[in-house]
């Protein structure tokens, strides 16, 4: 996402950084147990090595154009970093 002339990167833990716009879905860790066509993604992109992260601690999982990413932070912490470094922005333009 470009704001103000500004890329908007979204820091996802783990020392992971992901431009905003390259985010299609975050979702909640806890749909790998219910939805068999996302373990199937899953495991599509993990035999092609874009898959980053550990499942061990995960809490969501964001699916991007180029990747996967296990994060250790949930999807409610992300949705509120996007919104703040939106805002954070906005008070930049005046």
């Amino acid at each position: 996402m470009k704001r103000n002339g500004k890329l908007l990167f979204i820091y996802i833990g783990n020392d992971d950084v992901v431009e905003s716009k390259k985010i299609i879905s975050i979702l909640d860790y806890q749909l790998m147990h219910s939805s068999p066509k996302l373990r199937q993604l899953i495991a599509e992109q993990k035999k092609n090595n874009r898959v980053i992260g550990s499942d061990k601690d995960a809490k969501s999982i964001i699916i991007t154009d180029d990747y996967i990413y296990y994060s250790t932070f949930s999807t409610f912490t992300l949705k509120n970093r996007e919104e703040l470094y939106a805002t954070m922005n906005q008070v930049e333009k005046k």
